[in-house]
């Protein structure tokens, strides 16, 4: 299992040209790659950050998925159409930093429904799980609180359609909708979790790992009995740290906790 840090950390705080260089300071050499704005999809700038990886292992590419991937499963044809079109710009950004996995938020739930369409959805899900394969990425469904795959029973469900789906958990959505991490883990077979995201949190304040009341001890001992080995990544709000050095510590944290278990 790899211990790293998804770029959403650095939100507002570090550009993507200098990501890669504060990673490999801090040693850290596991990242999810956030991509924020449509500018940041096009191949040129995909190409050039992707140069400066160097010893980094991107696991996966997450874009600012409220801007096209509700629109991939419009009704509306051309709305799809060009849905897609940015959907590949972000299969390729995925190519580019060697990364297996595009984390995948999909449709928006501003309705609070709870009964779907699984065959319907499960249709177009496999249809953009093509799309990524002809890249070689694979489609992991993140479980963000105000998306579909909100809950364990929408991963079970989906899941059960879509052969080749995964999983990415996010233990603050998680959290935030009402669940322990864990019911997501159940939810989903061990070798279809491409990541885990993590941060730490104190009563309603969400905080950098080992400044709250988490336990990350049980939680890597929880995915070794699963014997799930995707990797565990901070993924913590830019506001839970005044400097970088922060940062560095609570990947240590994170770190020191999963080789106790690991041993």
């Amino acid at each position: 299992m790899k211990i790293g840090l998804s770029t959403s950390t650095f939100f507002n705080t570090v550009t993507a040209e200098n990501m890669f260089d504060i990673l490999r300071k801090m040693r850290i050499d596991t990242a999810e790659v956030c991509l924020n704005t449509f500018s940041d999809y096009e191949k040129a700038y995909v190409d050039k950050i992707a140069q400066l990886r160097l010893g980094v292992d991107v696991a996966a590419v997450s874009p600012l998925s409220t801007q096209f991937e509700p629109q991939l499963f419009s009704p509306n044809l051309r709305v799809r159409a060009d849905a897609e079109l940015i959907f590949r710009k972000v299969c390729y950004a995925c190519f580019a930093f060697g990364a297996k996995f595009y984390t995948f938020r999909g449709p928006i739930n501003l309705t609070a429904t709870k009964d779907f369409d699984y065959a319907r959805l499960a249709q177009r899900i496999n249809q953009l799980c093509d799309i990524a394969a002809t890249y070689g990425v694979n489609l992991s469904l993140k479980n963000m609180r105000w998306s579909y795959a909100a809950t364990p029973d929408f991963f079970k469900k989906i899941l059960e359609r879509c052969p080749r789906l995964y999983s990415s958990f996010s233990l603050y959505h998680a959290e935030i909708a009402g669940y322990d991490l864990r019911e997501f883990l159940d939810s989903c077979p061990a070798q279809r979790v491409s990541l885990i995201s993590v941060q730490d949190f104190n009563k309603a304040d969400w905080c950098l790992p080992g400044r709250g009341k988490y336990r990350f001890d049980k939680l890597f001992s929880d995915l070794d009995r699963r014997k799930i080995t995707a990797p565990v990544l901070l993924a913590a709000g830019s506001d839970s740290y005044t400097d970088f050095l922060q940062i560095r510590d609570a990947f240590e944290y994170l770190l020191a906790q999963y080789r106790e278990i690991a041993g």
